[in-house]
């Protein structure tokens, strides 16, 4: 959370596909990496390390409260200068989230 003491911004977005990472199973206080294709390369970017899941909805919109539900969009802090990764992920599409773990 160090990464967050200069300040943060708070942005969601919607993932669309669950079978090559764990976004349906992310939930608020997860820290996750996220990636996406690259447009100009075609190959899977880090495009944000780190990231704070602040809240997780389900496909109504609704906040996720039990463990067994589908979370499919996410609320989540970035810095500043990770916020034009994270628009243009949003932008492009193919969203994919990793857990980290430590």
């Amino acid at each position: 959370m160090d990464k967050y003491k200069a300040g943060y911004e708070v942005t969601s977005f919607a993932t669309e596909s669950f079978d090559n990472s764990v976004n349906g199973s992310l939930r608020k206080g997860d820290i996750v990496d996220v990636y996406a294709k690259d447009p100009a390369t075609e190959m899977l970017t880090l495009m944000a390390g780190n990231v704070y899941v602040s809240e997780v909805y389900d496909t109504a919109g609704k906040k996720i409260t039990e463990d067994d539900e589908v979370a499919t969009s996410f609320t989540v802090w970035v810095t500043p200068a990770e916020v034009e990764s994270i628009n243009t992920v949003v932008v492009c599409g193919g969203i994919q989230m990793y857990l980290k773990t430590e």
